[in-house]
C-alpha cells in the first residue's frame, strides 16, 4: 500500500497537472455551484464534458426483477416485464482523455444506471466501486477539493490536503484504500453512496444502500499487468466480453439495522447485515457513446414511487452538482 503522503500528494499532483490551477473563487455561490467550479479550476476546461467522472461508456441492457422483489419496496421496475437501461461506466475525474490507470482517477469507478419506465418517465442510479465515500457533507467535499487546488509542489508540509486528511478519518481511509485494477468494467463491484427508503405495497419501510455484483465475479489485474494495459482496456475488455453474449450484474440493497446511520456516506455498515436480491441487470449492447453522452444526465434523487432519498445531506448536493454540471457541458 502506498503511504498517506504519497496518496495525498498523488492526489493533489495529478489535478493540478491536469489543469495549472490553484483554486476556484466562488464565494456567495451555493456550494454545489462551488463544487464544479472547484473541479473545473483542478481538472481544466473541456467543453460538453462532465466536471467528475467525464471519461466514460455507455451501453444498453435490460433489469429483470427477481421473484418476490415487490415484497421489499413497490417500485415499479421490481414488478412484470424486464425494464430497458441506459447504463454508463466511468472513471472519477474531470479528464476526459485520462487512462483508466492514471492517477487523477484515484482508482474509483462510476456505474450510473437510468431506468426507462412503462410510463415514459425514467429512475436513475449512481454508483461508485468502493463502499462508502470520503466525506459525509457537500461542505466538506468543497473543503476537500479546495485543499487539494492549494498543494501544489511548492506547497509547505503539511500541505492543505494532508491536513484535511489527518482530520478526516474516513477521507483519509477511502483515499489510502488500495482500489486493483478489474479486468473490465464487466468484473467490478459498485455501491450506493446514500442510503435510501424502500417502501413496499403493504407500506412496511425500510432503508438500504445498493450493491451491484458481477455474476461472474470481480476480477482484477496486478499492478504490472494494469501498467501495460491500453488506456481504455476497462471499456473496450467490456465491449469485447459482449460479443460472448450479454454481461450480467446482481442488483442487490444492503439493508441497514434499526441502529446503522443512513444520513452519513462515509458509514459503512457491517457485512453481517442482510442482503436483499432484486433482480438481474444484463449489459447488452455497447452505444456510440460520443452520440449520446451529452443527452445524458443522471440524478441521485430522480427515484420512482416505493424509492425515497434518505435523510443523508449529500445526495441532494450530489443532485445540485450533476445538475450544474450537465448545465455547463450542455451550452
Amino acid at each position: 500500500m502506498r503511504s498517506f503522503q504519497s496518496v495525498a500528494m498523488s492526489i493533489a499532483f495529478s489535478a493540478l497537472a491536469a489543469a495549472g490551477a490553484t483554486c476556484a473563487f466562488a464565494e456567495g455561490k451555493p456550494v454545489a455551484v462551488q463544487i464544479v467550479d472547484q473541479m473545473n479550476a483542478l481538472y481544466g476546461a473541456h467543453p460538453h464534458t462532465r466536471a467528475n467522472h467525464a471519461k466514460g461508456a455507455v451501453f444498453e441492457g435490460t433489469f429483470t426483477p427477481a421473484k418476490g422483489a415487490d415484497a421489499f419496496s413497490s417500485a415499479v421496475f421490481l414488478k412484470g416485464a424486464p425494464t430497458p437501461l441506459t447504463i454508463r461506466f466511468s472513471n472519477s475525474g474531470g479528464v476526459p482523455t485520462a487512462p483508466d490507470t492514471d492517477p487523477s482517477t484515484g482508482g474509483v469507478r462510476g456505474m450510473a444506471i437510468k431506468f426507462k419506465l412503462p410510463d415514459g418517465s425514467e429512475a436513475d442510479m449512481v454508483c461508485i466501486s468502493q463502499n462508502g465515500f470520503p466525506v459525509a457533507s457537500g461542505e466538506d467535499f468543497l473543503a476537500l477539493l479546495k485543499a487539494v487546488g492549494a498543494s501544489g509542489h511548492n506547497a509547505p508540509k503539511p500541505t492543505p490536503v494532508e491536513q484535511f486528511l489527518s482530520s478526516h478519518p474516513a477521507a483519509h481511509t477511502f483515499v489510502t484504500r488500495p482500489k486493483p485494477v478489474a479486468v473490465s468494467y464487466g468484473t467490478e463491484h459498485f455501491f450506493g453512496v446514500n442510503a435510501f427508503k424502500f417502501t413496499n405495497a403493504q407500506n412496511v419501510s425500510k432503508f438500504g444502500r445498493y450493491r451491484i455484483v458481477p455474476e461472474s465475479g470481480t476480477a482484477y489485474v496486478s499492478d504490472e499487468e494494469a501498467a501495460k494495459r491500453p488506456p481504455n482496456a476497462l471499456a473496450d475488455n467490456l465491449r469485447a466480453s459482449l460479443d460472448k453474449g450479454p454481461v450480467k450484474y446482481r442488483l442487490m440493497v444492503q439493508v441497514a439495522d434499526a441502529n446503522d446511520p443512513t444520513n452519513d456516506a462515509t458509514k459503512v455498515w457491517p457485512d453481517s447485515r442482510p442482503l436483499v436480491e432484486l433482480g438481474e441487470i444484463a449489459v447488452t449492447k455497447a452505444l456510440d457513446t460520443q452520440k449520446v453522452e451529452n443527452e445524458l444526465l443522471f440524478l441521485p434523487t430522480n427515484v420512482t414511487a416505493g424509492i425515497e432519498p434518505s435523510d443523508d445531506p449529500i445526495i441532494n448536493t450530489r443532485t445540485e452538482a450533476y445538475a450544474e454540471s450537465f448545465g455547463r457541458r450542455s451550452q
